[in-house]
């Protein structure tokens, strides 16, 4: 069974972001494990925003409330779902739990700066877990995983991690750069998984700039119909910096279908 871990702040998009992680979950039989984080930078709270060790036991309930009702109202009645509390920060967080977790599931991101993009990035490049993005309003089942294969050691480790979505999928779409050539690797790999119906196809046009296959590709996701991006994720922690590659920013901050990458 799949293991799904989720991160909520304890604010007013916690119950829509755990319906997407649970639909997610529930498409490939897999467990979601909801955590919350209480810091200083994503305090529920406002009134009561103090120093991370002057929270005293009333206060650390009141800070934890919206993020428990939410849990309750979408995850209570789910066997296996539980909920897990943090008195750190969600970045230092996110690094703890997963290890335990195959795929750690996060929102879109609104830029690649700020506690969003911090978690991301702690759980991509630090602690080297698969990542699922899920934009808000996502699809609430996988039928069609569309892949974008360059045969990199990232691509990859994406594949293997989104296996689970790709076993159960009605259509598989492998996706190449426009001077791309199919890999018969790959149909041997997606063959032994029992995958032996996907299809081959290209996207984007020589000259682009990195954002511009960023572009290119969530165009042909579009068009396709997918309702899953599979693909390896490019960049790296540079000192204090997130080091996101420039296609991965443009995927990351604007896909509208929920993305699975690895580094």
């Amino acid at each position: 069974m799949h293991s799904l871990v989720t991160l909520i702040r304890g604010s007013d998009d916690d119950v829509a972001a755990l319906r997407a992680a649970v639909a997610l979950a529930q498409a490939v039989g897999a467990r979601l494990t909801v955590v919350h984080a209480v810091d200083v930078d994503m305090r529920a709270v406002a009134a009561f925003e103090t120093a991370a060790a002057g929270l005293d036991a009333a206060n650390k309930n009141l800070a934890r409330a919206p993020a428990r009702a939410a849990f309750k109202e979408v995850c209570g009645h789910i066997p296996g779902c539980r909920l897990l509390e943090f008195d750190t920060k969600a970045a230092e967080t996110v690094e703890r739990i997963s290890p335990y977790h195959d795929t750690v599931v996060v929102g879109r991101l609104a830029a690649v700066d700020g506690p969003g993009a911090k978690v991301f990035s702690s759980a991509l490049w630090e602690a080297g877990s698969a990542v699922l993005v899920c934009p808000p309003g996502a699809p609430s089942a996988v039928r069609h995983v569309a892949i974008a294969w360059n045969g990199s050691a990232q691509a990859g480790r994406a594949l293997r991690a989104a296996m689970p979505f790709v076993g159960q999928a009605e259509r598989v779409t492998v996706l190449y750069r426009r001077s791309g050539a199919e890999d018969e690797e790959l149909k041997r790999y997606l063959a032994t998984h029992e995958v032996r119906s996907a299809a081959f196809g290209s996207y984007g046009a020589s000259g682009l700039t990195a954002r511009g296959w960023g572009r290119a590709l969530l165009a042909e996701v579009k068009m396709l119909g997918a309702d899953l991006l599979v693909m390896g994720a490019y960049g790296g922690r540079v000192s204090n910096l997130l080091g996101f590659g420039r296609a991965t920013e443009k995927i990351v901050t604007s896909s509208s279908v929920p993305v699975l990458l690895s580094a």
